[in-house]
């Protein structure tokens, strides 16, 4: 009769602990969805001055003023942060984090998928052999994004069209094509709808200095008159799930 006394006893014991875990894992989900909400509900509105669009982001963005290029060229309009774009931010140096608006052909910031989709590395290039780059580089969309994003190069300069280039111009534009892209290690690259999320390692070089970079955020691909809408930036750490998170929810707030 102990024996079976002690045996409900154990029994009773291990349903309440089983009960309080399963309670606990409860309210720590219901809590984690309810504070999420939460902060979604309280994010701030950012309203084109032209009414063109609008898009919603997170309080600890900081304050948003006007970006680099804002309204030059393709790119419509371009929105940085004051605690989270280019700067010191956490501890760590970060490049980038602005939000940008595009048109026509998609170039991606911070030499994402190297300097040749990178609208300010471009203008470094004559007219003529900027439109030719452009017109020859893989026209990126939402089916194809991942698959460049992984590549060192992507432009073929055995094509007729680059015949008249010196050797010294084709390795030029190679060379650009790898600016902050060289061994690119995609570690996710996330396609839901007509957003990417993404996350990739790379090495950067300038000069003799060469470091490991994480470059992620998200780009949604647009109908016209727009192309894309993006946020991206890039650190020596790894963003946390958090923060890719958080980007996505931004550029797909956008409207």
């Amino acid at each position: 009769m102990k024996y079976m006394n002690k045996s409900l006893v154990a029994i009773i014991i291990g349903v309440l602990v089983i009960g309080t875990v399963a309670l606990g894992y409860f309210v720590f989900i219901r809590n984690s969805l309810t504070t999420s909400e939460i902060t979604i509900e309280d994010w701030s509105k950012y309203t084109d001055p032209q009414n063109r669009f609008s898009f919603s982001y997170p309080p600890t963005f900081g304050t948003p003023s006007q970006g680099s290029n804002n309204g030059f060229g393709d790119r419509v309009a371009a929105i940085q942060f004051s605690a989270f774009s280019s700067g010191v931010q956490n501890g760590q140096i970060t490049l980038g984090g602005e939000a940008a608006l595009t048109k026509g052909f998609v170039l991606v910031d911070i030499q994402a998928l190297g300097g040749l989709y990178d609208s300010i590395i471009l203008e470094a290039l004559p007219e003529t052999l900027r439109s030719n780059t452009l017109s020859n580089l893989p026209k990126l969309t939402i089916e194809n994004f991942c698959g460049e994003l992984s590549k060192e190069q992507h432009l073929d300069l055995s094509k007729s069209v680059f015949a008249s280039l010196s050797q010294q111009q084709k390795d030029a534009i190679v060379s650009m094509d790898k600016i902050r892209n060289i061994g690119p290690k995609v570690i996710r690259c996330d396609v839901n709808i007509d957003t990417v999320t993404f996350h990739k390692e790379v090495t950067f070089e300038s000069g003799k200095a060469k470091s490991r970079q994480n470059i992620y955020g998200a780009i949604r691909f647009l109908k016209s008159p727009f192309s894309s809408f993006q946020l991206i930036r890039a650190t020596t750490k790894a963003p946390s799930q958090e923060i890719l998170t958080t980007m996505t929810s931004v550029v797909d707030s956008f409207k």
